[in-house]
């Protein structure tokens, strides 16, 4: 019987912020080593919690699909930004969140709401104070010979998710709490 995996959260190091790769982006290289594609995987929905910064923890993936769990501290997530190759959802599972797009306040969401951001679509979301933000976010690819990470600003041109202009910064985490 398969087993059931607790993901290791990972978050922000000054080593990685400006190096083009966002944290999902590094672990979902790691994931697909050594794994066979057709086997089912089944995962826990936990994460460690950040005092500053957020963080990530990578539940499953395919080729064409991921999901993960995404934690931030109260305040700021990014800069308006779109994923020109993947169409995604965010569902909050604690915390709330307000989302922008480029004509500003889209919703507020909280617990248990969610919304669906088609590839293009450009967008960005703060954690509302209170508790910290987790999030479900799935992603799926839409064309895979492309890369599925490529994001542009307002602008058009390209803004990584590890950089600074998208407002990264290390993580903190707190020493005893974890969504679970």
């Amino acid at each position: 019987m398969p087993t059931i995996v607790t993901p290791e959260t990972r978050g922000h190091e000054d080593s990685n912020i400006g190096s083009g790769k966002g944290v999902m982006e590094r672990e979902l290289e790691k994931h697909g080593q050594n794994r066979d594609p057709r086997a089912p995987q089944m995962f826990r929905m936990q994460t460690r919690l950040p005092k500053e910064g957020r963080a990530a923890a990578l539940l499953a993936a395919t080729d064409r699909m991921w999901l993960n769990l995404k934690a931030y501290a109260e305040g700021g997530e990014n800069t308006l930004h779109g994923h020109t190759n993947e169409d995604h959802s965010f569902i909050i599972l604690q915390g709330r969140a307000s989302f922008f797009g480029p004509d500003g306040l889209v919703a507020t969401l909280g617990k248990n709401e969610g919304i669906l951001l088609p590839r293009g679509a450009l967008y960005h979301f703060h954690a509302e104070e209170g508790e910290p933000l987790v999030i479900l976010r799935i992603g799926c690819v839409i064309d895979p010979a492309k890369n599925a990470w490529d994001r542009v600003g307002r602008d058009g041109r390209d803004l990584p998710g590890s950089s600074k202009e998208n407002k990264s910064q290390p993580t903190v985490f707190f020493d005893d709490k974890i969504y679970d």
